[in-house]
Parts: C-alpha cells; structure tokens; sequence
C-alpha cells in the first residue's frame, strides 16, 4: 500500500463521513469539467473556424502587400539606375543596394522576388511533387582528335628532297552519370525530369521540391537545386558559377586595365548569387512540402 493510500484509509477510518463528503466533492468537481468541457468545444470550434477564415482572408492581402513591396523596390532601382546616368555618387548607391531584397525567405512570397544584377534579372520557381520512380545509368560518351604533321624539304632547279609525313587519332572516353526521375505533380499531372548528377539521393514515395531558374523575358527555366523533404536535404544541381555562366549574368574577361573591376564584380556577384540559393533552399525546405499537399508554389510566371 501506497503511503497515499495508507493515509486515505486513516482518513476514512477517522471520519467516515467527512471522507464520503469530500469522495462526492471529488466527484462533482469531475463532472462539472466534463460539462465545462462540452459547453466549450462548440465555441473553440467557432473560434477555430473563425481564426481559419480570418487566415484566408488575409493571404491574398499579404500577398498584395508582398509584391507592393517588390514593385516599389523595382521603382527606386528604376530612379536610381536614371540618376545614376550623370551621378556618381548615385551609381555608387545603386551597385551597393543592387542585390538588396525586399522579403526573407520565411515569407510564402519569396519566391516572386527576382535576383538583379545591373541590367539582367533572374527570376525563380519551384515544382513541388511526390518521387514515382528514381533510376540512374552510366553513359559513355567517346571523343576523338586527329592531327597531322608533314616533314619538311626543299626543292632548287628540280632537284631536292622532302620529308616524310604522318598522322595519328587519339580516341578518349568518360562516363557521366544520368539521373532520370518520374514526379507525380501537385496538379495531378506526372512529369519526367532529368540531368547529369550523381550526388542526388532521391527514391520512390519522397518529398520534393524542385528549384528552377529562368531569365526575366523567357518561360523556361532550368532546374538549379533539389530539396528532399523526407531527408531534409537540399542538393545543388547547378552552382552559381554554372549559373553565371548559363544565363550569362556576367561573363566579362579580364584584361590588362579592369583586372580588379572585372574579378571584383565577379566575386560578388556569385557570392551573391550563392547567398540567394541557400535563401531559396531555406524556402524551399518550409514552403515547398504546402505545394506536395495541393498548392504549387511558383512565381509570377508559369515554368
């Protein structure tokens, strides 16, 4: 016996009318957080529904909100990069601010906010959907080189000597490792996508979430990144000096007298470029499992 229940027993034996008056006490008091507690699921219901609706209807608000703020960002680069025409101090304040964004990556809208460098604009999207099937193949690629080389000589009034020739082939090969993945869509659809990876650890029944980007005047976007959201992963497809190259954000050579111009520019656009992919990854990893459930996340253009 317990020393609770030892002390009950010595309570009931002492008084046991006091111990049958406190037992119905005890009793009552259940009852009454009973009741309380199915008078009060109907107004906890309410106030739930009504939290949900409240929730609805502010989305699209802060989504207005959003964009507002990237739009009025787009205006001060626009009046910025105008003065910065016969301004220094001006051209100064746009290069510094030019990466400069308006939302972070917990907002839902991060994703409409394109990536600025002087001219050219990046925009991005993701492709959320459920792994079907997974399968990886070597593929042998060959490449061949022929060079050709013929001996010298001389010739005077007919009569001379030249030299032998000759030519040779050299046959190289290399494996590349090809990924191809079925994906069943947020909007029901499946789609096939593929690329030259072998880091990618996918597998049927998981989570992802596909990163694309694309340029400002085109729809179709390359895909940069993959996010595994079973194994909370993030998986670079392209890097960003892939990236640079690809889209041709800044491709400028060195020469002899913008050396530091050019290898400065360089540098901070791909450290720049680098900082957004992890914001995008980080977006990924909390927005993009919302597309799996039914809503595909995009930007403002379709892929």
């Amino acid at each position: 016996m317990s020393l609770w229940d030892d002390l009950k027993k010595k309570a009931t034996d002492a008084n046991p009318e006091l111990a049958a008056k406190a037992a119905q006490a005890l009793s009552k008091a259940k009852d009454l957080v009973a009741e309380a507690g199915q008078k009060a699921a109907p107004v906890l219901k309410e106030a739930s529904e009504k939290a949900a609706a409240y929730a609805s209807e502010k989305t699209p608000i802060l989504k207005a909100q959003a964009l507002k703020a990237i739009d009025d960002a787009k205006v001060r680069r626009a009046e910025l990069k105008e003065r910065a025409k016969h301004d220094k101090a001006a051209r100064d304040e746009m290069i510094r601010t030019m990466y400069d964004i308006s939302l972070s990556a917990e907002d839902p809208n991060f994703i409409d906010e394109p990536f600025n460098h002087y001219d050219r604009q990046l925009c991005f999207f993701v492709v959320s959907g459920q792994v079907l099937d997974s399968q990886k193949r070597n593929q042998t690629h060959l490449s061949a080189s022929h060079s050709h080389s013929s001996g010298g000589g001389y010739m005077i009034n007919g009569y001379g000597s030249v030299g032998g020739s000759s030519s040779s082939m050299h046959v190289s090969s290399h494996n590349i490792q090809e990924h191809e993945f079925w994906v069943h869509l947020a909007d029901g659809k499946e789609a096939c996508f593929q690329f030259a990876d072998s880091n990618v650890r996918i597998r049927e029944g998981q989570h992802i979430s596909m990163l694309f980007a694309r340029p400002s005047d085109s729809q179709t976007g390359t895909m940069v990144a993959l996010y595994n959201h079973n194994a909370e992963a993030n998986y670079s497809i392209c890097s960003a000096a892939e990236i640079n190259q690809r889209f041709n954000l800044y491709t400028v050579e060195p020469g002899l007298f913008n050396r530091t111009e050019v290898t400065t520019t360089r540098s901070r656009l791909l450290q720049e470029l680098e900082r957004r992919l992890g914001q995008l990854a980080k977006y990924s990893a909390l927005h993009g499992n919302v597309a799996v459930q039914g809503q595909l996340i995009e930007g403002n253009a379709q892929p």
